[in-house]
């Protein structure tokens, strides 16, 4: 346990200053624009990443069904990252595959996005 902690405490001090921008970004961002999301605020259309946060929420806390109406491929980031954070943190160890299931659930994230924004384009 101490040890996974070390592991996670040092990647917290490696990212800090990327951390710090993140946190700043927030703030700025929420306090002007009342979103996060810098394509919703530039271009007024949500991105592939809109909602997950609360799909995940969602999801966690066994509601399913309107986390799956926020984001369909919300299920493969819970799973991506808890094999992540479970080998990184827990096993200290770094996958060779990981880039390639990350590449795979951004795929699934970007054609779940697609295919919604085409529907969206066919109702107007």
């Amino acid at each position: 346990m101490r040890l996974m902690f070390k592991r996670l405490w040092k990647d917290l001090r490696d990212f800090k200053i990327a951390i710090l921008i993140l946190v700043l970004y927030n703030v700025a961002a929420r306090s002007l624009f009342h979103a996060f999301c810098p394509q919703l605020i530039l271009t007024g259309f949500p991105c592939a990443g809109c909602g997950m946060t609360r799909a995940v929420f969602y999801i966690l806390t066994a509601r399913v069904s309107r986390g799956m109406k926020l984001n369909p491929a919300a299920p493969l980031w819970i799973l991506f990252l808890f094999w992540f954070f479970f080998n990184r943190y827990v096993r200290g160890v770094y996958h060779k595959s990981t880039l390639f299931w990350l590449g795979l659930v951004c795929t699934v994230t970007l054609a779940v996005y697609g295919y919604r924004m085409r529907l969206s384009l066919v109702q107007i």
